[in-house]
């Protein structure tokens, strides 16, 4: 099994930041450990995740919440796959992500993705075989093994919540994924931690704190 964070984690995990970079100590300062933000480790996480991709995080619930409504209440891949793409789009996925939500469908539905054995895998192998499967790349990697393992120490690059926080923590440009990368080594191994400071800035910032699932 591998490390996972807990909700008692992260006051300790943010003291030990705080001590080495003092941007990320005014924010514990400012505003307290973060939340936890954890989602359940499932195939309809990984389906909000998709939704997720390039609209605001409001917009995704709806469309998440109809999908729902449609499921019975509980989306699982058989349901997804008896729905079809057709039906998809008319609760709100754009053509892409009905595509990708029936085809992780599929793959799970045969086997030939298992959602459940991810949470035994260290962080590459379990990325690796997400971005496997159709529509998803590092990100959605990234913020399934954020958000629903709790891994410690995962930066989901190109997050554009992390990037424009990151900004508002010390007024860099963190648009470079190279630039974001060695400005967070130092806050190995609490990479995870870190990023959910900085959404925990990004989101108080804006008074949308509420807006995080979980």
């Amino acid at each position: 099994m591998q490390a996972t964070l807990k909700a008692s984690d992260l006051e300790p995990a943010a003291q030990q930041l705080a001590a080495i970079d003092p941007a990320l100590r005014d924010v514990l300062e400012r505003h307290g450990p973060p939340p936890l933000w954890k989602r359940p480790a499932t195939f309809a996480t990984l389906v909000h995740v998709v939704l997720e991709q390039q609209v605001s995080l409001v917009s995704a619930r709806a469309t998440f919440n109809r999908l729902k409504a449609a499921c019975q209440g509980s989306v699982t891949a058989s349901r997804v796959s008896s729905l079809g793409e057709d039906a998809l789009r008319e609760l709100g996925f754009t053509r892409q992500k009905a595509r990708y939500a029936t085809a992780l469908a599929a793959d799970v539905v045969t086997g030939r993705f298992q959602v459940g054995s991810l949470r035994h895998l260290p962080d590459d192998k379990a990325m690796s075989q997400i971005t496997e499967c159709l529509g998803f790349g590092a990100w959605s990697a990234n913020v399934f093994l954020l958000l629903a393992l709790a891994r410690p120490d995962v930066l989901p690059i190109g997050d554009l919540a992390l990037v424009k926080g990151m900004h508002e923590l010390d007024g860099g440009n963190y648009e470079e994924a190279e630039a974001l990368l060695s400005r967070a080594e130092k806050w190995r191994p609490y990479r995870g931690v870190a990023t959910r400071m900085i959404w925990q800035l990004y989101l108080t910032n804006r008074n949308r704190l509420d807006e995080m699932p979980g």
